[in-house]
């Protein structure tokens, strides 16, 4: 028997990976008389698994199947799809070809589920934003989440998020680092039903610990069309001007989170000490690169792909799927700037300072020194301002003619050689600064210090001997 992706007709490629999933990362064992040559007497279940991978979730979910056929040491051959369209097409062709024993996905709308009921063939579906059977991941809930008591019908299970384990995680991690007089959730702009899903969740935590709460369903305005124009930018700036503050404020995923830091800073809300941001999802791209830095919530995909994988191997053997309650998956905290305790004036400026003092000359900027400090440029900025009475921007300057002016006192370099050492690109760069802030070139600044030193100097070898 050839391989399976070279003896079946098959849609396009692109987003698929074909072959067989070892239980170790030894290379493919070829096959022999139709048989995976590690299991003489069965070949190896051929699985369909439907996962987005540009987020951090589904290359979870992805790392936790291969985790659990490795140390199972299952053998499956698996198809890829990465995308809705690319998954129903592959589906179609392989239940039309009799080539699927198995699907992992949470891609699964009505459609596909009932193909695969009438085929009889076990699915298992990844409720990764709370929602269940019947719910597609990239569109808008038809139903309410699904819950451990609504049945499943055979051969099908479902590995569902957590969402009280979620509201629990996001709430608590709140309260354990301040006092908040009220609390806030962000929708997803989209209006996909999970970001419903986990809004709900989250408030009810939150009114059950006694905040008052309000909510922004971030879904843009409609046009004239009858299609969302994008995100309403203005109404939710307005929305969060009016919070009470300080509020513990939670989106429903971290591009949001990132849309709300980036409006908090324009119109001058400072994150975390009056909008303390928590995001959903622990997207490197968002979290690492806001400032300050996004706290999120991580999804557990990791367990998520190895329930899927048990789940979906004991139906294909013929056995009921375990316990619904065993195959739900948790979330736990990433802690960043964004959701931090908010410091003292005194310890945000001495750290801004320090790092001023130690790398100013260095050519430090006024960026620098806000990502050194790990919070906000206003929050940084407003505290500096405070207490030293002039801007980051000015600090730096100083330190840096401080330097020139040591150097031209003690030193006889010149002035493209002072330059470099003080922070300065350029000799010219130099001059200007040194002339807008003295008034006099550093030349004359040079030959002024000189001079009175030059006759000190000869006084003491004027002075009779002892």
């Amino acid at each position: 028997m050839k391989n399976l992706s070279a003896t079946i007709r098959k849609p396009s490629s692109r987003g698929v990976l074909s072959g067989a999933v070892a239980p170790d990362a030894a290379p493919p064992v070829p096959e022999e008389n139709g048989q995976d040559a590690r299991s003489p007497s069965l070949p190896p279940k051929r699985v369909l698994v439907g996962l987005w991978m540009g987020g951090v979730f589904g290359q979870d979910v992805m790392d936790g199947i291969h985790t659990w056929l490795r140390e199972s040491g299952t053998s499956w051959r698996i198809r890829f799809a990465d995308s809705a369209s690319l998954f129903s097409s592959s589906l179609d062709w392989m239940v039309a070809e009799h080539a699927l024993d198995g699907v992992i996905t949470y891609y699964h709308g009505d459609t596909s589920l009932s193909s695969l009921r009438r085929a009889g063939i076990p699915c298992v579906t990844l409720g990764e934003y709370g929602g269940g059977i019947g719910e597609s991941a990239e569109g808008p809930a038809s139903r309410p989440p699904r819950t451990g008591k609504m049945p499943v019908p055979p051969p099908f299970a479902s590995v569902d998020l957590d969402l009280p384990a979620l509201a629990r995680e996001a709430v608590g991690h709140f309260l354990s680092r301040a006092d908040f007089r009220s609390a806030a959730y962000v929708e997803n702009h989209f209006d996909h039903g999970w970001s419903r899903h986990r809004g709900d969740a989250i408030m009810a935590e939150f009114t059950r610990q006694g905040l008052t709460t309000s909510r922004f369903f971030h879904y843009g305005r409609p046009s004239s069309l009858g299609s969302k124009t994008g995100p309403d930018f203005a109404g939710l700036a307005a929305w969060l001007r009016g919070l009470e503050k300080p509020c513990a404020l939670v989106a429903a995923n971290d591009a949001t989170a990132a849309d709300v830091i980036r409006l908090c800073e324009a119109e001058g809300i400072v994150v975390p000490r009056d909008v303390a941001v928590l995001g959903i999802d622990d997207n490197p791209v968002f979290c690492r690169h806001t400032e300050p830095n996004l706290s999120s919530l991580r999804l557990d995909g990791r367990r998520a792909g190895a329930n899927a994988a048990r789940a979906l191997a004991a139906l294909m053997d013929g056995v009921s799927a375990p316990d619904p309650a065993t195959l739900r998956f948790g979330v736990s905290v990433s802690r960043r700037a964004s959701t931090a305790a908010t410091p003292s004036i005194g310890e945000i400026v001495q750290r801004a300072i320090d790092f001023i003092d130690a790398n100013a000359c260095r050519g430090a900027t006024l960026g620098d020194v806000v990502r050194h400090c790990g919070y906000s440029r206003t929050l940084v900025a407003l505290r500096f301002r405070q207490m030293t009475g002039r801007s980051i921007a000015r600090a730096i300057r100083e330190r840096r003619l401080d330097e020139a002016r040591r150097l031209l006192r003690e030193s006889s370099m010149g002035i493209e050689e002072i330059a470099p050492l003080c922070g300065y690109e350029s000799a010219s760069a130099l001059h200007r600064a040194f002339s807008r802030e003295t008034g006099t070139t550093m030349g004359a600044w040079r030959r002024t210090v000189a001079a009175p030193q030059s006759s000190e100097k000869s006084r003491e070898n004027h002075l009779p001997s002892p």
